[in-house]
Protein backbone atom coordinates (compact mmCIF):
# COMPACT_ATOMS: atom_id res chain seq x y z
CA UNK A 1 0.00 0.00 0.00
CA UNK A 2 2.92 2.39 0.85
CA UNK A 3 4.66 1.68 -2.44
CA UNK A 4 1.40 2.61 -4.43
CA UNK A 5 0.61 5.61 -2.54
CA UNK A 6 4.27 6.91 -3.13
CA UNK A 7 4.05 5.71 -6.67
CA UNK A 8 1.00 7.69 -6.86
CA UNK A 9 2.62 11.11 -5.80
CA UNK A 10 5.37 10.48 -7.88
CA UNK A 11 3.43 9.95 -11.41
CA UNK A 12 1.00 12.74 -10.05
CA UNK A 13 4.23 15.12 -9.54
CA UNK A 14 6.06 14.16 -12.91
CA UNK A 15 2.39 15.12 -14.53
CA UNK A 16 2.60 18.37 -12.90
CA UNK A 17 6.58 19.14 -13.13
CA UNK A 18 6.38 18.06 -17.11
CA UNK A 19 3.60 20.44 -17.55
CA UNK A 20 4.56 23.34 -15.13
CA UNK A 21 8.25 22.79 -14.90
CA UNK A 22 9.44 22.30 -11.18
CA UNK A 23 9.38 26.23 -9.82
CA UNK A 24 5.66 26.67 -10.73
CA UNK A 25 4.53 23.47 -8.66
CA UNK A 26 3.78 23.99 -5.34
CA UNK A 27 3.01 20.70 -2.43
CA UNK A 28 -0.17 22.27 -1.86
CA UNK A 29 -1.41 21.99 -5.26
CA UNK A 30 -0.33 18.58 -5.90
CA UNK A 31 -1.60 17.47 -3.02
CA UNK A 32 -5.00 18.61 -4.18
CA UNK A 33 -4.32 17.52 -7.20
CA UNK A 34 -4.07 14.11 -5.72
CA UNK A 35 -6.88 14.36 -3.25
CA UNK A 36 -4.54 13.97 -0.19
CA UNK A 37 -3.44 16.31 2.17
CA UNK A 38 0.00 18.02 2.12
CA UNK A 39 0.48 16.21 5.46
CA UNK A 40 -0.19 12.73 3.38
CA UNK A 41 2.47 14.02 1.42
CA UNK A 42 5.38 14.50 3.82
CA UNK A 43 4.47 11.06 5.19
CA UNK A 44 6.34 10.05 1.65
CA UNK A 45 8.50 12.48 1.03
CA UNK A 46 10.49 14.75 3.06
CA UNK A 47 10.60 17.93 0.56
CA UNK A 48 9.44 18.91 -2.89
CA UNK A 49 12.93 18.84 -3.96
CA UNK A 50 12.78 15.57 -2.59
CA UNK A 51 9.66 13.97 -5.00
CA UNK A 52 11.25 15.94 -7.93
CA UNK A 53 14.74 13.53 -6.84
CA UNK A 54 11.80 10.29 -7.26
CA UNK A 55 10.61 11.12 -10.32
CA UNK A 56 14.50 12.05 -11.83
CA UNK A 57 15.34 8.76 -10.31
CA UNK A 58 12.71 6.77 -12.00
CA UNK A 59 14.07 7.76 -15.45
CA UNK A 60 17.91 7.12 -14.32
CA UNK A 61 17.04 3.84 -12.74
CA UNK A 62 15.70 3.07 -16.30
CA UNK A 63 18.38 4.11 -18.05
CA UNK A 64 20.94 2.45 -15.09
CA UNK A 65 18.83 -0.88 -16.00
CA UNK A 66 19.54 -0.29 -19.89
CA UNK A 67 23.31 0.18 -19.48
CA UNK A 68 23.46 -3.04 -16.70
CA UNK A 69 21.69 -4.62 -19.60
CA UNK A 70 23.84 -3.48 -22.92
CA UNK A 71 27.22 -4.56 -20.37
CA UNK A 72 26.21 -8.30 -20.69
CA UNK A 73 25.51 -8.17 -24.40
CA UNK A 74 27.57 -9.40 -26.67
CA UNK A 75 28.10 -8.40 -30.52
CA UNK A 76 29.00 -5.04 -32.38
CA UNK A 77 30.24 -2.40 -29.60
CA UNK A 78 29.10 0.53 -32.08
CA UNK A 79 25.35 -0.92 -32.49
CA UNK A 80 25.84 -1.48 -28.42
CA UNK A 81 26.74 2.22 -28.02
CA UNK A 82 23.59 3.28 -30.41
CA UNK A 83 21.04 1.10 -28.66
CA UNK A 84 22.37 2.25 -25.68
CA UNK A 85 22.02 5.87 -26.72
CA UNK A 86 18.58 5.25 -28.29
CA UNK A 87 17.14 3.62 -25.06
CA UNK A 88 18.58 6.65 -23.09
CA UNK A 89 16.49 9.16 -25.35
CA UNK A 90 13.41 7.22 -25.45
CA UNK A 91 14.20 7.71 -21.13
CA UNK A 92 14.84 11.57 -21.44
CA UNK A 93 11.84 12.71 -23.39
CA UNK A 94 9.43 11.33 -20.04
CA UNK A 95 11.52 14.42 -18.42
CA UNK A 96 10.31 17.88 -20.16
CA UNK A 97 12.98 20.24 -20.93
CA UNK A 98 11.26 22.88 -18.85
CA UNK A 99 11.83 20.69 -15.65
CA UNK A 100 14.94 20.07 -16.28
CA UNK A 101 16.12 23.68 -16.68
CA UNK A 102 14.06 24.62 -13.58
CA UNK A 103 16.12 21.71 -11.57
CA UNK A 104 19.46 23.17 -13.61
CA UNK A 105 18.36 26.52 -11.85
CA UNK A 106 16.55 26.24 -8.85
CA UNK A 107 17.72 22.84 -7.72
CA UNK A 108 21.25 22.57 -8.27
CA UNK A 109 21.67 20.24 -5.62
CA UNK A 110 19.61 17.58 -7.93
CA UNK A 111 21.26 18.76 -10.88
CA UNK A 112 24.39 17.69 -9.33
CA UNK A 113 23.39 14.20 -8.68
CA UNK A 114 21.95 14.16 -12.16
CA UNK A 115 25.53 14.93 -13.46
CA UNK A 116 27.29 12.51 -11.17
CA UNK A 117 24.97 10.24 -12.24
CA UNK A 118 26.11 10.70 -16.00
CA UNK A 119 29.53 10.45 -15.02
CA UNK A 120 29.56 6.83 -13.21
CA UNK A 121 28.16 5.65 -17.02
CA UNK A 122 32.34 6.58 -17.87
CA UNK A 123 33.05 2.81 -17.07
CA UNK A 124 30.44 1.46 -19.66
CA UNK A 125 31.52 3.89 -22.13
CA UNK A 126 35.28 3.31 -21.74
CA UNK A 127 34.39 -0.36 -22.09
CA UNK A 128 32.84 -0.16 -24.96
CA UNK A 129 35.32 2.01 -27.52
CA UNK A 130 38.05 -0.51 -25.97
CA UNK A 131 35.79 -3.70 -27.67
CA UNK A 132 35.24 -1.76 -31.00
CA UNK A 133 39.08 -0.31 -30.95
CA UNK A 134 40.06 -4.17 -30.47
CA UNK A 135 37.17 -5.01 -32.98
CA UNK A 136 38.81 -2.81 -35.61
CA UNK A 137 35.72 -0.24 -35.85
CA UNK A 138 37.19 2.68 -34.33
CA UNK A 139 40.98 4.46 -34.24
CA UNK A 140 43.15 3.94 -31.94
CA UNK A 141 42.19 6.10 -29.21
CA UNK A 142 42.69 6.27 -24.89
CA UNK A 143 39.41 4.85 -24.18
CA UNK A 144 39.35 6.39 -20.70
CA UNK A 145 40.72 9.69 -22.27
CA UNK A 146 37.56 9.36 -24.83
CA UNK A 147 35.19 8.73 -22.28
CA UNK A 148 36.27 11.40 -20.15
CA UNK A 149 36.11 14.05 -22.80
CA UNK A 150 32.43 12.69 -24.02
CA UNK A 151 31.25 12.83 -20.51
CA UNK A 152 32.43 16.04 -20.30
CA UNK A 153 30.87 17.32 -23.69
CA UNK A 154 27.27 15.51 -22.64
CA UNK A 155 27.13 17.61 -19.69
CA UNK A 156 28.20 20.73 -21.21
CA UNK A 157 26.14 20.31 -24.39
CA UNK A 158 22.98 18.17 -23.74
CA UNK A 159 21.50 20.48 -21.27
CA UNK A 160 18.17 22.92 -21.61
CA UNK A 161 19.86 25.96 -21.22
CA UNK A 162 23.08 24.89 -24.12
CA UNK A 163 19.97 23.61 -26.54
CA UNK A 164 17.75 26.91 -25.87
CA UNK A 165 20.57 28.95 -26.56
CA UNK A 166 20.93 27.34 -29.89
CA UNK A 167 17.40 27.17 -30.55
CA UNK A 168 16.82 23.58 -30.73
CA UNK A 169 15.62 20.85 -28.67
CA UNK A 170 18.04 18.70 -26.29
CA UNK A 171 17.31 16.23 -28.01
CA UNK A 172 18.39 17.91 -31.59
CA UNK A 173 21.85 18.33 -29.71
CA UNK A 174 21.99 14.74 -28.33
CA UNK A 175 21.65 13.18 -32.20
CA UNK A 176 24.50 16.33 -33.63
CA UNK A 177 26.19 15.37 -30.87
CA UNK A 178 26.41 11.44 -31.14
CA UNK A 179 26.86 11.59 -35.00
CA UNK A 180 29.71 13.82 -34.30
CA UNK A 181 31.42 11.46 -31.72
CA UNK A 182 30.64 7.92 -34.41
CA UNK A 183 32.06 9.95 -37.20
CA UNK A 184 35.27 11.07 -35.27
CA UNK A 185 35.68 7.31 -33.82
CA UNK A 186 35.48 5.35 -37.07
CA UNK A 187 38.29 4.69 -38.84
CA UNK A 188 38.72 6.08 -42.41
CA UNK A 189 37.97 3.81 -45.19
Amino acid sequence: MEDSVRLRIMRGAADMFNAKGYKSVTLSELATRLGMSKKTLYLYFSSKEDIAWAVIDMTLSAIAALVAEQKQRNGDPLSMLQETFQGIKQQIVKLNPLFLEDIQKFAPALWDQLEAFRGRQLEFIGGVLTKAMEAGLIREVNPRLVSAIILETIQRTVRPDFAAKQGVTMMDVADAWFDFILAGLRKPN
